[in-house]
């Protein structure tokens, strides 16, 4: 009969902690939810402002519960990256799950296109086709390439899709191949070399373009020697 009693209090126990963990599930903060979702995460560049829909499908009105939020979040299916605990938490997944949550339901939907041509680079198709191009267009991260004066390698692209730095999230093996990210880096790199501005050609005594204030001054000086001489010889 003790025993029978003890069973019933922990059953009676875990019911009440169930609806307390049920209950905290549910408070969560859809205006938190909302400052995460358009300031501190790139969600919105693939789902769209307001849950919308853009290069992925709508999220608002998504009747998924938080949990099944965060599983997505952190193991993500298809083409979805994957964002860390330290660049997102559970609990701003769950507040930006209720953001969603309170937004009108989209019913139709037509993903975002990317004009590219038929035959368009392959590298190229692959930023559209793994949704490279939500945060960084149809070439790709190239600017800060042309900014360092670097050209993209296949190891450093496939190093920062694998272990990013900063916010941007990760893609694995699945998602995006090696050689897959090998015929991306090859595009970008023959748009960084497009797009770089031409670099100075250098010559024996330095630059063509700082030899022409030299030039100048010595046809300068042999003209005004020139007229010194004519003067002289008049003189005379």
């Amino acid at each position: 009969m003790l025993q029978l009693r003890k069973i019933l209090m922990v059953m009676a126990l875990t019911a009440v902690f169930s609806g307390l963990s049920t209950s905290m599930a549910l408070a969560q903060d859809p205006a938190n939810g909302k400052v995460v979702w358009e300031e501190q995460t790139a969600c919105q560049r693939c789902h769209g402002p307001a849950g919308e829909g853009m290069w992925a499908g709508p999220l608002a009105g998504n009747e998924k519960s938080a949990q099944e939020w965060i599983d997505q979040v952190r193991t993500p299916r298809r083409n979805m990256p994957a964002y860390s605990a330290e660049q997102v938490s559970d609990e701003q997944i769950a507040d930006m799950h209720a953001y969603m949550a309170s937004l009108a339901k989209v019913d139709s939907f037509t993903p975002q296109d990317a004009g590219l041509p038929a035959d368009a680079p392959q590298g190229q198709m692959l930023i559209v086709e793994k949704r490279c191009v939500a945060c960084h267009s149809t070439t790709g991260p190239i600017k800060g390439f042309i900014e360092r004066g670097e050209v993209p390698t296949a190891e450093a692209v496939t190093q920062q899709v694998r272990t990013p730095a900063k916010w941007m999230p990760s893609y694995t093996t699945d998602q995006v191949s090696d050689a897959e990210l090998a015929l991306i880096a090859d595009f970008m790199a023959a748009e960084v070399a497009e797009q770089s501005p031409p670099a100075t050609l250098p010559t024996s005594g330095g630059s063509q373009t700082s030899q022409w204030p030299f030039v100048i001054l010595l046809i300068g000086g042999g003209f005004v020697l020139a007229g010194l001489t004519a003067r002289k010889g008049l003189a005379k």
